[in-house]
């Protein structure tokens, strides 16, 4: 039962911090906070940023030199597509 209890508060959780980033975004949008421009550069900002440092951050632990090849075609695909720095705005 404890594996059980402690599953369901790991995704409550993460239920919840998921719930309130959303909830940030409608109250922004309500008040017209943000003009349309700047949530798109917003948006490209995180996607071309910091998920890639949320994805090393998670992944790094168990990164280690005899299984980086596992990640070669991942880096690779995301530098075809973006660029291996680029952070322009489109």
């Amino acid at each position: 039962m404890s594996e059980l209890k402690t599953s369901f508060l790991g995704a409550l959780q993460a239920s919840l911090s998921v719930l309130l980033v959303i909830s940030h975004g409608v109250v922004t949008a309500q008040f017209d906070l943000l003009k349309g421009s700047s949530t798109k550069q917003i948006s490209t900002l995180c996607v071309r940023m910091f998920l890639p440092a949320l994805l090393i951050t998670n992944v790094g632990s168990q990164l280690h030199a005899d299984t980086g090849i596992r990640y070669v075609p991942i880096l690779s695909e995301y530098c075809k597509d973006y660029g291996p720095c680029q952070l322009t705005f489109r």
